[in-house]
């Protein structure tokens, strides 16, 4: 199966990393301390940034759209997070790792757009 729209393909790049990271920072140590434990990825923060990636590629179209969407975004990623920390589900470094799980899947997808902007 060859996929041909790129943006498809980001998705699914962003998607399977964001996945994989779970695997290794939720997953494997809820197997490894049992299901109570905070510091595990947040699931919840993850899979939100793929969301709102995804929606990202509808609003990218609309330039004047995007500052409204990134304050949007914002604000509902910090409603998640707190809603985690208030329920007890996740320590800091349980939201933290989400979040690097969000940007480590988008930057994945979006390398070379990264790799321009970043100079050493």
């Amino acid at each position: 199966m060859k996929i041909k729209n790129p943006n498809t393909k980001k998705l699914l790049k962003a998607g399977i990393v964001i996945a994989l990271g779970l695997v290794l920072f939720k997953f494997i140590p809820m197997e490894i301390w049992g299901e109570e434990i905070l510091f595990d990825a947040s699931a919840h923060i993850a899979s939100t940034m793929w969301v709102l990636y995804f929606v990202w590629f509808f609003i990218d179209q609309e330039k004047e759209w995007r500052q409204p969407f990134f304050i949007v975004a914002a604000v509902i990623l910090c409603w998640v997070g707190f809603q985690r920390i208030f329920i007890n589900a996740h320590s800091d470094v349980g939201l933290l790792a989400g979040f690097a799980l969000g940007f480590l899947g988008i930057g994945f997808a979006e390398w070379k757009k990264v790799r321009r902007r970043l100079d050493f």
